[in-house]
């Protein structure tokens, strides 16, 4: 493993989204009216089971957070408003150990996620915020690593720009991590993503959106699909199946989720996956203990169901 200190050295930028995660549990499924009222009314005013929750999201946040506490230099480029939810993010971040370094924004991300009592996903309402300004991540950056997460409702206009980000750090020879995510997912052509793999040296994604890139079915043949653009590692994320990967130096392989007493809230999961993921393989550890690694991480973030703030240096 590497030392401590090393690692210290290492500076990681991420660029993604970043904001306010609020999760309501067992929500009245109708709690909202059809007719507005300035007034509370039997029918307005319902009871909420259990306290609203509030914590770091975005998938460039949740990232950063986690790379942050395993002991890397972080650089989040990530719109932050100066609005009561940025404070709370900006504070958060700044506790990890994570620098902001974009302008502060009118308007911070929030989403507010209704969950069933076994914490699985009834809806989101997401308000995005400012745009992603991706050059910002190339300007005067000394960063070895680069990770790209790209948001849920990404605009098709930011095809250039995150394209444009992913050359310039190949030009410098240095590393690039992405995960597409679904925001592009029927906006551009499959041979554009696949042109923006060329670009990148390590992909990370869920299954669901990877399958819909490639047009393969299995997940061998999705991850030779993707390398064969030119990536030479590939993490797939499978939810309940686990994780598959591959890479040129280890050969296509399948890890089991890890067991779970009980089910909660996956908010935040993935990415922590993909912060775990980085850092692992920074230490210099093989793709395999890297993914068994962030597995292990991602995995306790479901079990607190607090996201990536119920994480910390103690389940490392």
């Amino acid at each position: 493993m590497m030392p401590p200190k090393t690692r210290k050295s290492i500076l990681v930028s991420v660029a993604g989204s970043a904001g306010l995660d609020i999760t309501l549990r067992e929500a009245p499924s109708d709690w909202i009216g059809k007719v507005a009222r300035d007034v509370y009314t039997q029918r307005t005013l319902l009871p909420l089971k259990s306290p609203v929750e509030m914590g770091l999201g975005g998938n460039g946040a949740s990232a950063s957070y986690v790379l942050a506490k395993m002991g890397l230099q972080v650089q989040l480029n990530a719109p932050i408003g100066n609005d009561p939810a940025g404070s709370l993010v900006k504070d958060w971040l700044k506790k990890a150990g994570v620098q902001c370094i974009t302008p502060a924004g009118q308007s911070t991300m929030h989403a507010i996620t209704a969950v069933d009592k076994n914490g699985q996903r009834l809806g989101t309402l997401q308000h995005v915020g400012p745009s992603i300004n991706w050059n910002l991540s190339n300007q005067n950056n000394k960063s070895q690593w680069l990770l790209v997460s790209l948001p849920g409702q990404i605009t098709v206009e930011a095809f250039l720009p995150v394209k444009q980000l992913l050359e310039s750090f190949n030009k410098s020879n240095r590393t690039r991590v992405l995960d597409t995510g679904i925001g592009w997912m029927k906006k551009i052509l499959p041979q554009e993503m696949i042109d923006l793999w060329s670009h990148a040296e390590i992909i990370s994604g869920t299954i669901e959106e990877l399958k819909y890139w490639t047009g393969c079915q299995t997940p061998q043949s999705v991850i030779q699909k993707i390398m064969t653009a030119g990536p030479h590692t590939v993490a797939l994320k499978m939810g309940e199946k686990g994780v598959a990967y591959q890479s040129r130096k280890q050969p296509f392989a399948t890890q089991l989720p890890r067991e779970l007493p009980q089910n909660n809230v996956s908010i935040g999961a993935g990415d922590a996956f993909n912060g775990a993921l980085i850092a692992e393989l920074i230490r210099g550890r093989s793709v395999s203990e890297s993914v068994a690694n962030a597995q292990r991480i991602a995995t306790q973030l479901v079990e607190n169901g607090r996201g990536v703030l119920g994480w910390g240096e103690s389940d490392i």
